[in-house]
């Protein structure tokens, strides 16, 4: 088929079709998102719909926009609601910018759109902010089911705790919690004393807890929120 005939086809197809095109392209692939819209006009007229920036990957940018054309791209999705570049503008307005109802109201919107590293580091955030921002917290970080034994809930906090703290590692960290006040309970306190106690974080993430079943959810978060206080302190610049 003729390049004349294959451009013709596309010129053919309605452009919010052409858009839902794209948006699968650059849900996988930011080269390929852009290799389409240079392609032709068509593609280009309708490379610059919402629904495309809101699902586009960002895995080749930087966790942190240095440049000015990321700082513009990364400002199109968020307008767009794109969760990823939520999350990210969250992360770096509350620990870099020390711009923490900014970052927060970033990370909610990203919460609520279901990003897993979100739904960690805002519901830990609030934990370690106490009161009722705990209780909001708990309940927050509760969605994402960990508190128990499964090796598919060790998979999704090791995968949290290795993201964030791979972002910490590539951003200047201006600010730090506070750790939460441990709220006593019936758990073994040993146990997650031990636990608390033999976290070391020298050049590698979070080790994954094996000692889900001996705490109760409160207990379990409030020592993710201790080791995540940990962390930062580890990346803060005094």
């Amino acid at each position: 088929m003729s390049k004349k005939i294959t451009n013709n086809t596309v010129i053919s197809l309605p452009e919010d079709l052409l858009s839902e095109i794209l948006r699968h392209a650059a849900s996988n692939s930011i080269t390929d998102f852009v290799n389409a819209g240079l392609s032709c006009k068509a593609f280009h007229g309708a490379s610059n719909y919402d629904n495309i920036f809101e699902n586009v990957s960002m895995d080749k940018f930087n966790f942190v926009p240095w440049r000015k054309s990321e700082r513009v791209f990364q400002k199109r999705c968020i307008a767009a609601k794109n969760a990823e570049a939520l999350y990210r503008k969250g992360m770096v307005d509350c620990f870099s910018r020390k711009k923490l109802t900014s970052g927060l109201r970033c990370l909610k919107k990203a919460t609520e759109k279901s990003h897993a590293e979100a739904v960690y580091a805002y519901g830990i955030i609030l934990i370690c902010l106490g009161g009722d921002l705990r209780k909001q917290g708990l309940q927050i970080v509760s969605s994402l089911n960990l508190v128990n034994s499964s090796k598919r809930s060790s998979r999704i906090i090791a995968n949290c705790r290795s993201k964030i703290e791979r972002f910490l590692s590539n951003m200047w960290v201006y600010f730090s919690l506070t750790e939460p006040k441990q709220v006593d309970c019936n758990c073994d306190r040993e146990i997650k004393k031990k636990s608390i106690c033999s976290s070391s974080f020298e050049g590698k993430a979070w080790e994954t807890s094996n000692d889900f079943d001996h705490c109760c959810d409160s207990c379990f978060w409030d020592r993710e929120a201790t080791l995540f206080c940990r962390v930062l302190k580890k990346y803060l610049i005094t």
